[in-house]
């Protein structure tokens, strides 16, 4: 400000009396301080009025099936001279055999770095690099990726690397020796990150360390995988008919079809279908757990419960009332753990939902070693609050427009929209999902929230993980209930 004034000059003080002197004279009756008050009255952010969000619109995206059954998905997109794609292949970890846990992964890594046929992996570095492009593959939990990035003028080039790393990938062993070693190395400092321990191990405890969607990759498990099981694991699950294409950029889509076509013509390998992926166990894993980490001044919490899915017709209301809860600044977690307590660094809630199978409900918090007892117990408060009471208006109001509001940003990119369409497309969701799914927020009520906490959140079943070191722990932690102490221990490969 003081640069300001005095760089408006002998003018630019006139200019400043004139109008100061106009603000004194009016209001006749009144103060001249009243006068300037009024005056220089702000109106209240709660007086600004907004337009109600307009429909979420999906572009066309043209659609069409190749003559080996590879289904493609087409979206022009002519404001950059780029062409980007992805292959989405049914696939994932939960396939992996329980004595190899880690093989789809380790293969989706190779499949890349292991080069092609006629390339080695640093060949396909190397051309790709001097154009600016990149092609890159990957498998997680419930689905296998190979994606392309080029620029326009070098599409056919890149799609022919593209082509040969989806349907011809060597897995050579020095590339398989160099994925194993680095998967050895995340399994070595699995331990370092407080957070992560507890993330983990609340994840294995709800959904079963037994099962695929616990189990954790260990040294021996890693080390069992070949060569061969790579090469079985892939013929699996890579052939046409299994395989969604999705292509945006700058191409004419007739065009981009033919040339698809003529490019994928001689992928003609055929499968059985691949089975459903295994459910998850509808099992809950009630209890406080204790992994002691004696490095770290603050305690780390993830405690919950099984969530749902997207299709829940109760998942919009069970997103509002998990941000009433714990959806940042102004929800009730922050306000009386964090502003009001002062006990937590951090502190948030979440409904979480998946497309096919139940995601997780998470509390997370860093607290304060010595304030670990008395922060669970005040979680626990506004947990049982949730389920016993409606939720004001405005909580109401805020937590709906932030829902709302976010879906700006889903479809705000071509890129954005082709990976929703392909996301429903894969997981077997109508086209107007997400249409759907804006009405159902704009009409969840107070009634509808209450309903869903007393139904959905079971906190005499929740899953408390804590991680942290219990020596400075103000109040012993037993004193909410027995306590589970945690095994961190990584087994030695034999």
């Amino acid at each position: 400000m003081r640069g300001r004034v005095w760089g408006l000059g002998v003018g630019g003080w006139f200019v400043v009396a004139v109008a100061t002197c106009a603000l004194w004279a009016q209001a006749p009756g009144g103060s001249r301080q009243q006068s300037a008050s009024a005056s220089l009255a702000i109106p209240s952010v709660k007086d600004l009025k907004f337009p109600p969000l307009k429909p979420v619109e999906i572009p066309a995206v043209e659609t069409v099936t190749l003559p080996n059954g590879m289904k493609v998905f087409l979206l022009e997109d002519h404001e950059l001279p780029v062409v980007n794609g992805s292959a989405r292949i049914r696939t994932g970890n939960l396939f992996d055999p329980p004595d190899k846990v880690g093989l789809a992964t380790i293969t989706g890594m190779v499949m890349r770095t292991g080069g092609t046929r006629t390339k080695t992996g640093d060949q396909l570095d190397q051309e790709l690099e001097n154009i600016a492009a990149s092609v890159e593959s990957s498998i997680d939990e419930s689905s296998g990726s190979v994606g392309f990035s080029a620029l326009k003028e070098n599409t056919d080039q890149v799609l022919a690397a593209f082509h040969d790393v989806l349907t011809e990938p060597e897995f050579r062993q020095n590339k398989i020796d160099l994925a194993k070693n680095e998967l050895r190395s995340g399994i070595s400092r699995r331990n370092d990150d407080a957070h992560g321990i507890a993330e983990r191990e609340f994840t294995d405890a709800v959904y079963g360390k037994d099962t695929p969607y616990g189990w954790e990759m260990e040294y021996p498990t890693v080390n069992r995988i070949t060569r061969d099981d790579m090469a079985a694991f892939y013929k699996r699950y890579f052939f046409p008919a299994n395989v969604m294409l999705a292509v945006w950029g700058d191409f004419n889509a007739a065009g981009m079809k033919t040339k698809l076509a003529n490019l994928f013509a001689d992928w003609k390998v055929t499968e059985p279908a691949v089975p459903a992926f295994p459910p998850v166990r509808q099992k809950a894993a009630p209890g406080l757990y204790l992994a002691m980490k004696t490095d770290v001044a603050q305690t780390f919490v993830v405690m919950g419960q099984l969530g749902g899915e997207l299709r829940d017709k109760d998942y919009p209301a069970l997103e509002v009332m998990s941000d009433i809860l714990g959806g940042g600044f102004r929800s009730r977690l922050f306000q009386r753990v964090r502003t009001r307590m002062g006990d937590a660094y951090d502190i948030d809630a979440g409904w979480g939902a998946n497309y096919d199978h139940p995601g997780l409900f998470r509390i997370t918090v860093s607290t304060k070693s010595a304030s670990t007892v008395e922060t669970l117990k005040a979680i626990n408060e506004e947990v049982q609050k949730m389920r016993t009471s409606e939720v004001t208006d405005d909580e109401l109001n805020t937590a709906k427009q932030t829902a709302l509001n976010s879906l700006v940003f889903a479809f705000d990119t071509k890129s954005k929209t082709l990976g929703r369409v392909l996301n429903y497309e894969y997981f077997g969701y109508p086209k107007d999902f997400i249409q759907q799914y804006q009405k159902a927020l704009a009409r969840v009520t107070k009634a509808d929230v209450l309903r869903v906490a007393k139904e959905r959140l079971n906190p005499a079943a929740f899953t408390v993980v804590t991680v942290g070191n219990p020596m400075q722990f103000g109040q012993p932690l037993e004193s909410l209930g027995p306590v589970k102490a945690l095994d961190l221990t990584i087994p030695e490969a034999k």
